[in-house]
């Protein structure tokens, strides 16, 4: 299954809009995932990112969902550099720091990230 449906699969699920039994092999998703993130689609890697912050289908792990985080951002993907800023925002598997939040959220920001932006402005007045 390519990448773009098996988001859209997971999407639907998570919606309620298909029984979870779509979704019976969570290990093989996980497996795609990570092959997608290791070759550098940043979708991907955020994708891995949320299912360890969350324990989707994986052991809840926040330093691993942080690691897939910033592979995302590195690889381009705004939402794994705002995903970023919240963990080191509120210091989830990674050290808390509140530079490196405002530098994670500016770089989400910089891509046209709505989320990173207001998460900027917002920590940027405290």
């Amino acid at each position: 299954m390519n990448l773009g449906c098996l988001l859209l699969v997971s999407t639907l699920v998570t919606a309620g809009a298909l029984p979870r039994l779509a979704l019976a092999d969570e290990s093989q998703q996980v497996k795609t995932y990570r092959a997608q993130c290791d070759k550098g689609e940043g979708l991907a890697c955020a994708v891995l990112g949320e299912r360890y912050e969350h324990g989707e289908g994986v052991t809840q792990d926040f330093t691993q969902a942080a690691a897939f985080f910033r592979k995302a951002c590195d690889g381009g993907y705004a939402e794994g550099c705002s995903n970023l800023g919240v963990a080191y925002e509120h210091g989830e598997g990674v050290k808390q720091s509140t530079p490196e939040a405002l530098n994670y959220y500016g770089k989400a920001c910089g891509m046209k990230d709505e989320a990173g932006c207001e998460a900027y402005a917002r920590l940027k007045k405290r």
